[in-house]
């Protein structure tokens, strides 16, 4: 059965943001992708743009995500992302078939929206009704995420809470 992976909050400036939790919670140092750019995105089946900036950090045993959105086409897309500050934006698992997974979730009443491939990464967002109350995100597990968050989960465990927010040059390889 899929557990949490990470949770995923929605900020108004992502430097600022990852500055503002990374200072209340002790959670970091955080890793960050500026305007990601996506082999392939969907709303509702058709074309869309989500341009957007993430960061992700260890908390504990969790992994934070914090993610600026800079475009979302179409107006349904925007609309169906939680508002900065609202709340918590999305969680997230990871399975090993993408495809048995969503059909699992859809069976328990949630209906996918969104779709995003860039790189090793692909996953489907999901409406969480009235089970979450929030979007979920379903990844596919590949081993450049595991050693990604890996990578994140190590740099959590000597850092001396200085310089919270690293910005990578590219995906995860």
């Amino acid at each position: 059965m899929p557990v949490i992976h990470h949770v995923g909050y929605v900020v108004e400036d992502l430097r600022a943001g990852v500055e503002r939790f990374s200072a209340a919670t002790g959670a970091g140092p955080f890793y960050g992708m500026e305007h990601i750019v996506f082999d392939e995105v969907t709303y509702e089946g058709g074309p869309a743009v989500y341009d957007h900036s993430s960061a992700f950090g260890s908390w504990g045993a969790l992994i934070v995500e914090l993610t600026q959105v800079h475009d979302a086409q179409p107006a349904g897309l925007r609309d169906a992302l939680t508002a900065p500050g609202a709340g918590i934006g999305h969680v997230a698992w990871l399975a090993d078939d993408l495809d048995e997974e969503v059909a699992r979730l859809r069976a328990a009443g949630l209906e996918p929206f969104h779709t995003g491939r860039t790189g090793p990464a692909s996953a489907v967002w999901l409406h969480g009704g009235a089970l979450f109350g929030h979007p979920v995100e379903v990844l596919a597990r590949r081993d450049e995420l595991l050693r990604f968050y890996e990578m994140v989960r190590g740099a959590a465990r000597d850092w001396d809470r200085g310089d919270p927010l690293r910005v990578m040059n590219g995906p995860p390889e």
